[in-house]
C-alpha cells in the first residue's frame, strides 16, 4: 500500500463487524462491573513522561519491558497566537492504564482530604507500545486496548478476591464457558525474599524475573518449546552469581514448581520466611476452587516485583481450540499511588486491580464461535448519582476471603435487577460504611 494510505506499522484501521465485536465486549464488561458498584474513569491518552520514570514504575514494570518501548512526545505550550513558546514538557502515549489511575487518585487525595475510600473504578483505554517491527503480528500490535478494573484504598484480601471474581464473571458474561477460565496465582513478596537471600540485585534480578515469567507462560501453554533454553539460562545466571545450596534450590523451585499447590516441598524449600504468604495463597486458592474458579499457584507469575507488592496473577482461557494465555493480568500495588504524592503524604495507598487485553478477549470469543450468531441484551441506563442500590456487608468471623464469597453469593441472588456493591474496606466500622454509602448515594445497607 502507498504510504499515503497505509496506517503506521503496528496500527490498523477498524470498521464494521470488527468494531461491533469490540463494542459488544466492552459494553458487556461495563454492565458487569457497573452492576457491582464500579464507576468509569476516563484518562487522557497523553501522560507526563515522569509518570513512567524508573523511580515510579521500577526497572521492569511488565514482562519484556524496554525503555524504548514507550512512545515519547514533546508537548509545546504556545501563547500569543502561536508567536511565543510558553513552556514545553515530555509526555508519552500511555502504554497501560494502571499508572494513570494511580496518578489520578494521588491528585484526588492531594486535593481532597475527605475523599472516601475505597474507590471502585473501571476504564476502557487505548494503549500504545513501540514494539520492535520484526515482532509485530495480527495479535501483537503497537496499538491495543485495555479494559481495566481497580479497587483503590483497600488492603483487605476481600478486595483481591473481588477482583478475581470480577474477571471470571466478566468472561462468562461475554460468552466464555465457566470451566475454561483458569487463574495462575502468586505473591511477589516470595520472589523478593528469595532474590534478597541470594544477594541478587539490579539487572540480575530483572533477568531472573524475565526467566520466571517466560517459564510460567510455557507451563500455561504459550510456546512451551522455549522451556529448555530458559532453564539453561537460569542455570547460567545462578552459576555466574555463585548461587548454590538452599538458595539455588529456592530459585529453581520458583522456576519449575508445577504441582499448582502450596505443597510440602514448597514449604520445606522456601522455609519460614514466606509462611504467611504461602498460607494466604493456599487459603485463597481453596476458597476460589470451592466456588468453581480453577486456580493454580505458580511462583513464576512475577510480572513485576517492583510495581506489584503482593498478590500477582494471570488469567488464561483454555478450550478445545487451545489456550489464550494471559487474557487478563494484574495484582496488588500498594506503593504505586504514593510515588505521586508529596513527601508528607501517605507512603502507601493499598490498591489492587487488573486489565483485560480487549483484542485478546475478542479473538478468544471468535475461536469459541460466540460471534456466529447474535446476542440479545436488555440494558437500563441510570443517570442518578448512585453507584449502586444496595451495599452488602460480609459477615464477621469467617475471615475476609470466606466472608466475601458468602456476600458474593447473596449479591448474585439480587442481581441483575439491582446494582449490588460489596463492602471490601479494611474494617466494618459503621461510621466508615456510612461515609462510603453517603458518598456513593447508596440507599440500603444489608448485613449478610
Amino acid at each position: 500500500m502507498s504510504q499515503l494510505t497505509a496506517p503506521l506499522a503496528g496500527t490498523h484501521d477498524r470498521f464494521g463487524a470488527e468494531l461491533r465485536r469490540r463494542d459488544y465486549v466492552t459494553a458487556v464488561l461495563a454492565e458487569v462491573v457497573r452492576a457491582r458498584g464500579y464507576e468509569r474513569l476516563a484518562m487522557p491518552i497523553l501522560e507526563r513522561a515522569s509518570s513512567f520514570a524508573e523511580d515510579v514504575i521500577g526497572l521492569s514494570p511488565w514482562p519484556e519491558w524496554h525503555p524504548a518501548g514507550v512512545f515519547h512526545v514533546e508537548i509545546t505550550d504556545f501563547a500569543d497566537g502561536y508567536r511565543a513558546v510558553a513552556s514545553s514538557s515530555r509526555a508519552v502515549l500511555i502504554p497501560e492504564g494502571t499508572v494513570p489511575v494511580a496518578r489520578w487518585l494521588a491528585g484526588c487525595l492531594a486535593g481532597e482530604g475527605n475523599l472516601i475510600l475505597p474507590l471502585k473504578i473501571f476504564y476502557d483505554v487505548p494503549c500504545h507500545r513501540n514494539e520492535p517491527v520484526d515482532t509485530l503480528s495480527a495479535t501483537k500490535r503497537r496499538e491495543f486496548s485495555q479494559f481495566g478494573v481497580e479497587i483503590l484504598g483497600a488492603a483487605n484480601p476481600a478486595a483481591d478476591v473481588e477482583i478475581l471474581t470480577v474477571i471470571r464473571d466478566g468472561l462468562v458474561a461475554v460468552g466464555v464457558p465457566p470451566a475454561a477460565v483458569r487463574v495462575r496465582l502468586n505473591n511477589v513478596e516470595i520472589f523478593n525474599q528469595v532474590v534478597g537471600d541470594c544477594g541478587l540485585v539490579g539487572k540480575a534480578t530483572i533477568a531472573l524475573k524475565e526467566i520466571l515469567d517466560a517459564l510460567a507462560e510455557c507451563r500455561a501453554g504459550k510456546d512451551p518449546g522455549r522451556a529448555a533454553g530458559l532453564r539453561a539460562a537460569l542455570a547460567g545466571l545462578l552459576d555466574d552469581r555463585g548461587v548454590t545450596g538452599g538458595r539455588r534450590a529456592a530459585c529453581e523451585l520458583l522456576a519449575g514448581h508445577a504441582s499448582g499447590y502450596v505443597d510440602d516441598r514448597v514449604r520445606t524449600t522456601l522455609g519460614g520466611a514466606a509462611r504467611e504468604q504461602l498460607d494466604a495463597l493456599a487459603e485463597m486458592q481453596a476458597a476460589l476452587v470451592a466456588v468453581g474458579i480453577p486456580v493454580s499457584v505458580d511462583f513464576g507469575v512475577v510480572r513485576s516485583h517492583e510495581y506489584y507488592t503482593g498478590l500477582a496473577f494471570e488469567v488464561d482461557v483454555t478450550t478445545g481450540a487451545g489456550t489464550q494465555v494471559e487474557i487478563a493480568g494484574g495484582g496488588r500495588y500498594d506503593k504505586l499511588v504514593g510515588h505521586f504524592l508529596p513527601p508528607d503524604g501517605p507512603a502507601a495507598v493499598p490498591s489492587t486491580g487488573f486489565a483485560f487485553g480487549v483484542e485478546r478477549v475478542v479473538s478468544t470469543l471468535a475461536e469459541l464461535g460466540v460471534f456466529t450468531g447474535s446476542a440479545a441484551r436488555t440494558t437500563v441506563d441510570r443517570f442518578d448519582p448512585a453507584s449502586a442500590e444496595i451495599l452488602l456487608v460480609p459477615p464477621g468471623g469467617q475471615g475476609p476471603v470466606a466472608g466475601y464469597l458468602h456476600a458474593r453469593a447473596a449479591a448474585d441472588r439480587l442481581r441483575p435487577d439491582r446494582r449490588v456493591d460489596i463492602w471490601v474496606g479494611d474494617t466494618a466500622d459503621p461510621t466508615r460504611i456510612a461515609g462510603y454509602t453517603a458518598a456513593r448515594h447508596i440507599s440500603e445497607v444489608r448485613a449478610c
